[in-house]
Order: C-alpha cells, then sequence, then structure tokens
C-alpha cells in the first residue's frame, strides 16, 4: 500500500477510466449512461462536482472484489440507491428501450489531502450485492470499506474540481479509450491540495 497521505491511491484492483465532469457529461457503467445528477439521485450535490472528475474502477471476475478507503477522512452515512428494471416486450423494446439502473451506494467522504470526494458502489444489476461494514465516522486511508458478492463491479470516485492530478498514462490510456490495470493501493494520482 502506498502510505504517502498526498497520493490518491486505488481503491481496489481494477481496470480505470478518467472522464472530467462538464455539463453534457454522459458515463457508462454497467450497460446504463448516467449524468452525474442521474447517478447520484441529487442535483445540489452534483453541482459541487462540476468541473471535477470521475474516476471508474470496472472490477473483473479475477479482481479481489475488496474496497478500502483511498484517504482518511469523516464520512457522511451511506446512500443507497436501489436497482430499477422495467421490462417490456421484447418487440415493444425495439421502440421503446429496455430502461435499467443498477444498485448504487455511496457515501462524501470528507478529506484534508482532496476536499468532499463521492465513493460510490455499483453492484450488477438484480444480482451483486454491495456490502459495505458499519464502522466510525472517522474512517483511515487503506481500511477495508467493503466489499462485492457476486459478479464483477464497479467502484466509482468523484473528485471535486482541482482536488488531484491523476497519473500521465493513466489520463493518456483514458482519453484513447483504454483502461488501465490498476491494483489495490496502489497510486494513481496525487494531491494538489495538501504537498
Amino acid at each position: 500500500m502506498d502510505d504517502a497521505e498526498s497520493h490518491l491511491i486505488s481503491p481496489c484492483d481494477s481496470k480505470l477510466s478518467v472522464f472530467p465532469i462538464e455539463e453534457r457529461s454522459r458515463f457508462l457503467l454497467k450497460n446504463t449512461t448516467y449524468s452525474i445528477e442521474s447517478l447520484l439521485r441529487d442535483r445540489e450535490l452534483s453541482e459541487c462536482y462540476s468541473g471535477g472528475q470521475i474516476l471508474v474502477f470496472r472490477l473483473t471476475v479475477e479482481d479481489y472484489h475488496r474496497y478500502c478507503y483511498f484517504a482518511s477522512g469523516r464520512r457522511e452515512p451511506f446512500r443507497k440507491i436501489p436497482g430499477v428494471l422495467h421490462t417490456v416486450n421484447p418487440i415493444a423494446n425495439d421502440v421503446f428501450p429496455i430502461y435499467q439502473e443498477n444498485a448504487r451506494e455511496y457515501t462524501v467522504i470528507h478529506t484534508e489531502a482532496f476536499g468532499s470526494v463521492i465513493m460510490m458502489e455499483v453492484g450488477a444489476l438484480l444480482v451483486g450485492k454491495i456490502v459495505n461494514h458499519s464502522c466510525a465516522e472517522q474512517v483511515t486511508r487503506g481500511q477495508e470499506k467493503g466489499y462485492f458478492q457476486y459478479g464483477g463491479s464497479t467502484v466509482v470516485l468523484i473528485l471535486p474540481q482541482g482536488a488531484a492530478v491523476i497519473d500521465p498514462d493513466i489520463l493518456d490510456n483514458s482519453r484513447q479509450g483504454i483502461e488501465t490495470v490498476v491494483h489495490y493501493g496502489e497510486k494513481i494520482g496525487i494531491s494538489t491540495i495538501i504537498p
């Protein structure tokens, strides 16, 4: 585990993509397209992250399915968003696509190094289960936050504008549509807030 508090670490083993958050940005997570607002289901909160970055950590079956806190700080209570699947007749689907949302759980973590960052777990639709551990408000970098049951899943970090500089190779790969393999506790960026 990288132990420099100014380093942003990967919370899990995964394939990472990084995108800027702009007014019309849309992000594909587990076959569903979201805006920041629809992902969080909170307009006021989503507006706080305009100009920031979204880091999408996609876990596959060969990845370790436990994840940790990326920084020390004070966490707010977990917010759960249940999954939604509106099914229709397959013939009608040609005209009206099936609408789905994956189950999600997130918390805002107030950190010294990166400001207030949203950490979200996204479960596979109807099969993935998110298990976050109960713990005190104060959390520690590298402390296990939870794990996924059954199948691949996704961890998302939503960083406020100017909070961190992501490593150049990860940004270059993301611009080319290439995911970067990262490991639990590995440095992926550096704080612009603390030296």
